[in-house]
């Protein structure tokens, strides 16, 4: 029989804490985003990934989530200084 002390070392190994942030492992690094208005990369600023991808779904500091669409992955962009850290894309 499993104990919660079992339990919670099973549910600590399925995430990264970065920054006070929780981040499942099924999120890929990405070093890209194609958005409508042209294409994102590490180092942008921010203000470039607004222009070509428009307003996040929701935003969190320096974290911006965008959301495409069903068949599209999610996008969590981090950054630090204004500028592109890191992509972070899950399904």
């Amino acid at each position: 029989m499993k104990t919660i002390k079992d339990c919670l070392v099973i549910l600590l190994s399925l995430v990264l804490v970065i920054g006070g942030h929780v981040y499942l492992f099924a999120a890929e690094e990405a070093s890209s985003i194609m958005c409508d208005e042209g294409v994102v990369n590490i180092g942008d600023r921010d203000v470039d990934v607004q222009d070509k991808c428009g307003e996040p779904n929701s935003q969190n500091m320096n974290e911006w989530v965008y959301n495409f669409g069903a068949s599209q992955p999610v996008y969590t962009v981090i950054f630090e200084d204004g500028k592109i850290l890191r992509i972070l894309e899950s399904q």
